[in-house]
This record gives C-alpha cells, sequence and structure tokens, in this order.
C-alpha cells in the first residue's frame, strides 16, 4: 500500500469482466467542520460526469485505479455496476435486483476528526465489496476499539455481527430511524453492537475498495 503524509484510495475489480465503477461525492458545506471543501470530479480527471457530485469510469478485470486527493479531504462512495439506488424491477443480481450497496469513505479530514470507513448496505446489495487498510495504523471498531485491517459484506440478510457494515435498512446500525430507505426490502437484521464505523484518528497509507468474488471468508 502507498505510504504518505496523507491517506490515498485505490479501486480494484476482483471479478472477469470490466465493470462500471460509480463515485459520488461529498458536497461543499461550510458548516461541516471536518470536511468543508472535500474533493470533487475536477480532482480527477479520469471520471465520466453523470451529474455534479457523481462520476464513473470502467474498470478492467483484475485492474487498480488509485486516487491520489493530494491531502485534501476525499468523502464520499464507490459502487459497482450501476448508480447506488434501491432494488430496480425485472434486474439481475449485479443490477439492482436486491438493491446496491457501496463502500463509504472520509479520509484527510480536518484534526481532530477522524478518518472513518464502512459498506452500506442500507439500500441492500447488489456485490461483494472488502476494504482494507493497512496493518497497525490505529484503524478500530466498536466499542472496545478492536483493531481491524479488513471489512466485507455478505448476502442481505446476512450481515448481522460483521463489523463495518450497515445492514439492509438500517440506517442507525442497530436499527432502522424513520421511514424504510427501501420499503420493498426486508429489514435487517441489524447490528446488536455500534459495529458499522471503523475510524482512526491518524493519517497516511492507502485505503484499498475491492469488488470481490466470491465472498472474503
Amino acid at each position: 500500500m502507498t505510504k504518505s503524509d496523507y491517506t490515498q484510495l485505490s479501486v480494484y475489480n476482483g471479478s472477469d469482466e470490466a465493470v462500471e465503477v460509480y463515485v459520488t461525492f461529498a458536497a461543499q458545506n461550510s458548516q461541516n467542520k471536518c470536511c468543508p471543501t472535500p474533493c470533487g470530479l475536477s480532482d480527477f480527471p479520469f471520471l465520466t460526469k453523470v451529474n455534479q457530485l457523481m462520476g464513473k469510469f470502467t474498470l478492467d478485470s483484475k485492474a487498480t485505479q488509485n486516487f491520489d486527493p493530494k491531502g485534501k479531504c476525499f468523502s464520499g462512495n464507490i459502487g459497482f455496476y450501476i448508480e447506488p439506488q434501491c432494488p430496480v424491477p425485472d434486474a439481475g443480481f449485479h443490477h439492482g435486483e436486491t438493491g446496491t450497496n457501496i463502500a463509504e469513505f472520509t479520509l484527510n479530514p480536518n484534526i481532530p476528526c477522524a478518518e472513518a470507513i464502512d459498506i452500506s448496505c442500507v439500500n441492500g446489495v447488489n456485490c461483494f465489496i472488502e476494504m482494507k487498510v493497512d496493518a497497525d495504523a490505529g484503524w478500530a471498531y466498536g466499542p472496545d476499539n478492536t483493531p481491524i485491517t479488513t471489512i466485507y459484506n455478505r448476502g442481505l440478510q446476512e450481515n448481522s455481527g460483521n463489523p463495518g457494515v450497515y445492514p439492509v435498512n438500517c440506517t442507525d446500525c442497530i436499527r432502522l430511524v424513520g421511514a424504510k430507505p427501501c420499503p420493498s426490502l426486508p429489514l435487517g437484521p441489524a447490528q446488536t453492537e455500534r459495529i458499522c464505523n471503523v475510524q482512526r484518528s491518524e493519517r497516511g497509507g492507502t485505503v484499498q475498495v475491492n469488488l470481490v468474488v466470491p465472498v472474503p471468508m
């Protein structure tokens, strides 16, 4: 993994075919003291614009694309195959039959704000994502600050007890707050503890977002 005084992100396609990768960026917000002016589309010219806050690119099989934010705050999410959304009628699995999952991240926020990563299956699951971080770099999750280097999602209703993962329709990790984001999908099962976010205070290294086949065990 790349070593520097700020954190970079890479995306790897472990499948046997080229895939579309969608990158959604956090909006600029002067009230956000952690990340008021995050990276955007213009920082990564290899992206094709989808809208003001989303770009996409095609990633070949077994290929890696690096995102170098050059020290800026980089906050948003990565999705594969289609734009992040709830179930798509008459679609196959990868194209939204049971919604879509995303890899979420906030890297290089203003100090003392923490870096954070997670995998959200709140809107469903259409692929298997793994996020890997450097060992001994301060990444931890849960009430006991348990160290961790890899998180990954399982199937739609198989993520209870799985660190770093928001289960389906569980907007608050351990429960649903408000209306279901995806009414046609089941609820949970939720996490029993707040283990959905992986965080650290350090900077540097690389967060790897991997499309994997099959699910890591």
